[in-house]
């Protein structure tokens, strides 16, 4: 599933962009390598082995030969990206469908990382992820709670569900108290994100990213594992609003309770974490089910439909001239 699911990958910095362009010329020896990257010419061997080791540690688009000479690869074996060093990774073309070219970007998009377009959605895992924060978009706010449930050959693995409140280091709005029932005192004794972000890192790992409005919940994700390890998240998403509106355009709205009404799925525990990420999970397997009925049976047939446009009704705009009255108006 690795191959088909988040990946985990160090952030770009600028000695690795600079010394990804000097290594574009070829393989270099470790001391021309770090001289150049650290304006440190001449520099001791084991000083520059050892500045290498630590510049490189799990950057798998840097490589070691046997000589010691260090090199840039253009893919990696057995990875389940290619990755280039720099903070933008390369577009991967998918095929054309109906004229649209699709291309996978490193965050907020949903189209599948390498390895997911022919597998087929029963082979999939889920992981569907649900955060409750202290206001609307980071960095000026901080994540409160998070939860995490696998689903994987159409059911939930309860075993596998990651759930916690996270201390935010800061105070709760109490609208939002109002709203999600999470106050500082619940809080106050939780672990803050980095104490846990390992945990988190590794509910994620080799599973399709599923949010009801995953751009939201995708984006605090990569912001707090961004900023407690200096790592990003590339790897498919699945945002189950937009399913929701492929697959149920009869209904007026596609939030989480006219879903889970329509599925008949009990919501235990709105507005906090681990109950909308289970109501989301259960209204995935059945969203799932009613796209294999429809002839979705890969990640592939899934993207295509997602990517399909469907047409709006036009308002028509009111007139500029003046209308006739028909009712009397006098008070």
């Amino acid at each position: 599933m690795s191959q088909a699911g988040i990946q985990t990958r160090p952030e770009a910095t600028f000695l690795t962009e600079k010394a990804a362009k000097f290594l574009e010329q070829g393989p270099a020896d470790v001391v021309d390598l770090i001289g150049y990257i650290c304006n440190l010419p001449a520099a001791p061997r084991i000083v520059a082995e050892h500045m290498a080791d630590a510049m490189f540690a799990g950057r798998t688009e840097f490589a070691r030969d046997s000589a010691g000479r260090w090199s840039l690869l253009s893919s990696v074996s057995g990875s389940a990206n290619q990755f280039a060093a720099s903070t933008t990774l390369p577009e991967v073309e998918y095929p054309r469908r109906r004229g649209r070219r699709t291309t996978r970007m490193d965050q907020g998009r949903d189209v599948p990382g390498s390895g997911a377009g022919s597998r087929p959605l029963k082979s999939l895992s889920w992981v569907v992820v649900d955060v409750e924060t202290t206001g609307g978009q980071p960095p000026f706010h901080r994540m409160t709670e998070f939860a995490a449930v696998i689903v994987r050959n159409g059911e939930i693995r309860h075993d596998e569900t990651f759930e916690t409140l996270i201390n935010p280091e800061r105070s709760i709005p109490p609208f939002v108290s109002r709203l999600t029932n999470i106050s500082w005192s619940l809080v106050k004794d939780a672990p803050t994100f980095s104490e846990i972000a390992g945990r988190v890192m590794r509910s994620l790992e080799g599973h399709v990213f599923v949010a009801h409005n995953a751009k939201f919940d995708w984006s605090w994700v990569c912001h707090e594992v961004g900023r407690a390890t200096g790592s990003r998240l590339e790897g498919p998403q699945l945002c189950t609003v937009r399913l929701a509106r492929r697959l149920l355009p009869h209904l007026p709205r596609r939030s989480l309770d006219g879903v889970a009404d329509y599925y008949g799925v009990e919501i235990a525990g709105r507005h906090r974490a681990g109950g909308d990420a289970r109501a989301t999970a259960d209204c995935l397997i059945r969203l799932i089910a009613d796209a294999e009925d429809r002839g979705c049976v890969t990640w592939d047939d899934l993207e295509h439909l997602m990517g399909m446009r469907t047409r709006k009704k036009k308002r028509r705009r009111p007139g500029a001239l003046p209308s006739p009255v028909t009712r009397d108006t006098t008070p």
